[in-house]
């Protein structure tokens, strides 16, 4: 029997208190496997003597269990949802657990559970991670944002291994294969077994989407190697559907001799479905995904394919290019001399002023050039800090067959082809999202028009 014996100083003090120690040996040592006991004076009220009486007692300080080193056969629903609300503090029963136990080269488990709600800082950059780690069941850290990638901080739960050593470091912790290994694997099995749920419970899946779509989306962003995965595993708004859709659906539903599928970026989903971008898509019957949330633009700029299929922008350029055919007129020559008026009046606004196939009840819209980023993604740079981030025009289109065009193409009033013009670029903006330079400006070209058709 080995005995240990702690002499502290002054500095030390707060360590001779009982209810401290209780909490260090909760929180580093209630999982391993040999009991703790603690002796300490315990104050009673004793009713005779009308006062507090001190006894000496010893008891035992620790759990001396882990249940997530049980086999999952021995474990029931019950076992796992207290567990649940001991290691995160939320008294919501969860929406699904993973439990492992790995053994081979590397012996680990994990158990990892998914709220039912997000948790309040899900957003915030200083988030509190979920995930506590162990090693041979003795605690080692629960503040650690190496144990899982970030697009999968929403996970609580708990990683034991029987390989790492207990003196682990942050600074290890960050670069040792062991863990990494851990992480890749931990990662793998989570998908899958979402996946799994997504395939046999679409129901419940669906819950853990309206809760946590947004950052898993992140994970196409940063995380290459389960890219794939994720994209099955993602689900997107659609003009075709009501709620929520999978690309696999969204692929299922392409028309024959579609050359990709479509997406739209920009919140809320009620206006993309109106977005004047969308008019030719409407006319012949091509489904088009629905991007709102405001990290879309920057995520599905990176990803450029689902499975064989191409992912398109409806804002780029060229998107339009795909639905001329030798049936489709060529409107540019007889509208060339109003473009040439806008293109003049408008200057270094914009990148081109160009006749449009893609619209067909609004008068005008704004695309962006095929190499270059989007208004919003210049927008979203600079809100991050990026001032120097290069600036780019958009392409103004116009629409031939509008009948505010067809009257404006024989203006000859100055005047009305200045405000004209600028109203055709500046609703385009508008209806984007796009806030204007200078809305007084707006407001007093538009009344002017106003006046005139009074």
């Amino acid at each position: 029997m080995s005995q240990l014996c702690w002499h502290g100083g002054a500095e030390g003090k707060e360590y001779a208190n009982s209810y401290k120690l209780r909490e260090i040996v909760r929180k580093y040592s209630n999982h391993i496997a040999f009991p703790i006991f603690l002796t300490a004076d315990k104050s009673e009220w004793n009713e005779e003597e009308k006062r507090s009486v001190k006894t000496r007692t010893t008891e035992q300080v620790n759990s001396a269990s882990a249940l997530w080193k049980r086999p999952k056969n021995e474990l029931k629903e019950d076992d796992y949802k207290e567990l649940y609300k001991t290691i995160s503090g939320d008294w919501e029963a969860p929406l699904f657990w993973f439990h492992t136990n790995a053994e081979g080269t590397m012996e680990y488990t994990t158990l990892f559970y998914v709220p039912s709600r997000a948790p309040m800082d899900l957003y915030q950059a200083d988030y509190r991670p979920g995930v506590k780690l162990y090693v041979k069941r003795v605690f080692i850290t629960d503040d650690s944002k190496e144990l899982m990638p970030g697009y999968l901080r929403f996970l609580r739960g708990i990683i034991d291994s029987e390989d790492l050593p207990l003196n682990v470091s942050r600074e290890i912790l960050q670069k040792n294969k062991i863990l990494n290994n851990i992480r890749t694997a931990s990662v793998k099995k989570v998908l899958s077994e979402l996946k799994s749920i997504a395939t046999e419970k679409p129901d419940d899946y669906l819950k853990f989407i309206e809760q946590f779509n947004r950052p898993f989306k992140e994970g196409l962003y940063g995380d290459f190697a389960n890219r794939e995965t994720l994209l099955e595993l993602v689900r997107v708004k659609s003009t075709k559907v009501d709620g929520y859709t999978s690309l696999a659906e969204v692929k299922s539903r392409m028309q024959a001799g579609q050359k990709g599928i479509y997406f739209i970026t920009g919140a809320p989903a009620s206006l993309l479905r109106t977005s004047p971008l969308l008019e030719i898509y409407r006319k012949k019957d091509i489904e088009v995904i629905l991007l709102d949330d405001d990290i879309d633009e920057i995520i599905f700029s990176g990803v450029d394919r689902y499975q064989d299929v191409e992912l398109k922008a409806v804002n780029m350029a060229s998107t339009s290019e795909e639905f001329k055919d030798e049936s489709t007129p060529d409107r540019t020559a007889d509208l060339k001399p109003l473009l040439e008026k806008i293109k003049a009046v408008l200057g270094e606004a914009v990148k081109d002023v160009r006749a449009s196939v893609r619209l067909a009840d609004s008068p005008s819209c704004i695309v962006s050039d095929e190499a270059e980023p989007s208004i919003k993604i210049q927008q979203m740079m600079k809100a991050m800090g990026q001032a120097n981030f290069p600036a780019t025009k958009p392409i103004l289109e116009i629409n031939p067959d509008h009948e505010f065009v067809k009257k404006f193409k024989s203006a000859t009033d100055e005047g009305l082809i200045q405000d004209a013009s600028w109203l055709l670029f500046e609703q385009a903006l508008l209806i984007e999202g796009v806030p204007l330079a200078d809305p007084n400006n707006f407001v007093q070209r538009l009344n002017r028009v106003l006046s005139r058709a009074v």
